[in-house]
């Protein structure tokens, strides 16, 4: 999934400013005819930014979730830091690439951005991950009182 994640986001911001640009606002406007039954240009314009943003937050907690995966046979308190680690590393280099694609450039805020969501996706991981290793030690103990 990490890949997947990351090749979608390298995609994205593959695009130049005005395709990506109007990507998110078509991918807006059904999202406000969905919920509010129209889509004005006003409300377009006025969600357009947020949305984007929202996506560089919610791509890069799946890249955060996936890698804290990846890491998961690491000593607990070591997959969560290589996670994020690894996630602000992609996010910086592609920032530095979109520098190279028409109409973008790189961000400092969409690097803290996309490293908050991937310690976002991360922390949740790291949740799952414990949980389900205290389920499966707890199921071990009920099966080693049945024996």
């Amino acid at each position: 999934m990490a890949i997947a994640v990351a090749v979608a986001i390298f995609l994205f911001s593959s695009q130049p400013a005005e395709i990506s640009n109007e990507t998110s606002k078509g991918a807006l406007r059904k999202l406000l005819e969905l919920f509010l039954g129209e889509s004005t240009d006003d409300l377009i314009r006025q969600y357009n930014h947020p949305l984007r943003k929202a996506a560089h937050f919610t791509l890069y907690a799946m890249l955060g979730f996936s890698l804290t995966g990846v890491f998961q046979h690491q000593r607990r308190l070591h997959k969560l830091p290589l996670a994020v680690i690894a996630s602000a590393a992609f996010a910086a280099l592609d920032e530095l690439h979109q520098h190279f694609v028409e109409g973008r450039g790189p961000q400092v805020t969409d690097v803290l951005l996309d490293t908050a969501g991937a310690a976002t996706g991360a922390l949740v991981m790291t949740g799952i991950l414990f949980l389900l290793e205290r389920l499966l030690l707890h199921r071990a103990g009920l099966a080693e009182r049945l024996h």
